[in-house]
């Protein structure tokens, strides 16, 4: 994902303003996972108060270093925008709903940080988590860095994998189709197993399951984290995009700490023997239209609907592309690599949305951002 897109970060940034109540902060802190002995990293942000202190950029120096080196550009065409987060500002008083997040396979944690102020903004506190070696980047609370490890299985599996990306997606399809078609969540879980199996996905099950264990640790040790008393750990949500979205859905069908979750065009994988059958919470499937993969079309949508239960909802966004869910839709030069939607409509869109669904589950809030309109409509259930 990533390779393909650092060639065009090198002109201005176009993010819209948070449009919540609050001001932005932002910190990192660290948490140890002991069953996996390592550090998992952690960036939150939070509503703050107001003032007049800098802001990070959206890609700072380490985010850039990384994308240089993986992607080979020259770090300087890497821009530094200014983001609306204030790294360590004052907190506002009180108790907000947590948000845990998960990134894509070959990105990091900033991914979305535009999604996460807005959130923030909106009163929630928001929890991007950082694998280290799996991750593109993470940076750890002392101010060093960790960046992906080459060697790793999965990279080079996957790596290795994208030469077939082609074809593997001409196979899979055929597999999508009834997993659209199946109803009864047994059936589909049969189904998604079958698709779990395929060599496209079958390298990524052991990074669903170990960063499902880094988010819960995470989730373990919230009463310990520097916003503590900040968190509310009675009302937690997980979203996540791509593979953060099938941990997501991992977390929420198997974790009874979750009340609410969201994944933007990732696939449910269950694990055989692992959890329910069906979603036991709230929770959102958002797809993108279809993503070009050489001369076939990648089309997710549906695919996971028979797993919802009460209040879920299946959401496909018309002329949307898979990195129009990241911050690589803010990006004008990244017209390429996005569906033909237009980009502030799809900020607009996946905002809305993500504030209502949130605000609705673990807030109580009147539900809203589920009008449909011609950029997006339900595939299943509406959200309620």
């Amino acid at each position: 994902m990533v390779r393909r897109m650092a060639f065009l970060f090198g002109r201005k940034q176009v993010i819209p303003p948070p449009s919540g109540e609050h001001a932005v902060g932002t910190r990192r802190f660290d948490v140890k996972n002991a069953a996996a002995a390592r550090t998992v990293c952690v960036q939150a942000w939070y509503p703050a108060q107001r003032g007049d202190g800098p802001t990070e950029p959206y890609l700072d120096d380490v985010v850039r270093a990384a994308l240089a080196e993986f992607t080979r550009v020259p770090k300087f065409l890497l821009p530094q925008n200014p983001s609306y987060s204030h790294p360590n500002a004052a907190r506002v008083a009180g108790r907000f709903p947590v948000l845990l997040f998960n990134h894509g396979f070959g990105s990091f944690q900033k991914q979305s940080t535009s999604l996460m102020e807005e959130l923030a903004s909106h009163g929630f506190v928001v929890l991007s988590v950082g694998h280290p070696s799996e991750s593109l980047v993470v940076q750890f609370a002392d101010g060093t860095s960790q960046g992906r490890r080459a060697d790793h299985p999965a990279w080079v599996e996957i790596t290795a994998g994208l030469e077939n990306l082609e074809k593997n997606v001409r196979e899979l399809e055929p597999l999508f189709d009834r997993a659209r078609a199946a109803k009864d969540p047994g059936r589909l879980r049969e189904v998604m197993n079958a698709i779990a199996a395929h060599r496209s996905y079958a390298v990524l099950a052991p990074l669903v399951t170990a960063w499902r264990q880094d988010t819960a640790t995470v989730l373990d040790q919230l009463d310990a984290s520097p916003l503590a008393e900040q968190v509310d750990a009675s009302r937690v949500g997980v979203f996540g995009h791509s593979l953060g979205g099938m941990v997501a859905g991992q977390l929420a069908m198997n974790d009874p700490r979750v009340r609410a979750g969201m994944s933007y065009d990732g696939a449910q994988l269950p694990f055989p023997g692992d959890g329910p059958s069906a979603l036991p919470v709230p929770f959102c499937f958002v797809y993108a239209d279809a993503s070009k993969v050489g001369a076939a079309t990648a089309r997710s949508e549906g695919i996971n609907d028979g797993f919802l239960g009460p209040g879920g909802c299946g959401v496909v966004i018309r002329g949307a592309s898979h990195l129009n869910f990241t911050d690589m839709n803010n990006l004008s030069m990244m017209a390429r690599a996005l569906g033909p939607i237009d980009r502030v409509e799809m900020a607009k869109v996946l905002r809305a949305m993500t504030v209502g669904f949130f605000d609705h589950h673990l807030k109580g809030k009147p539900l809203s951002g589920f009008t449909p309109s011609p950029a997006f409509e339900f595939t299943t259930r509406r959200a309620g």
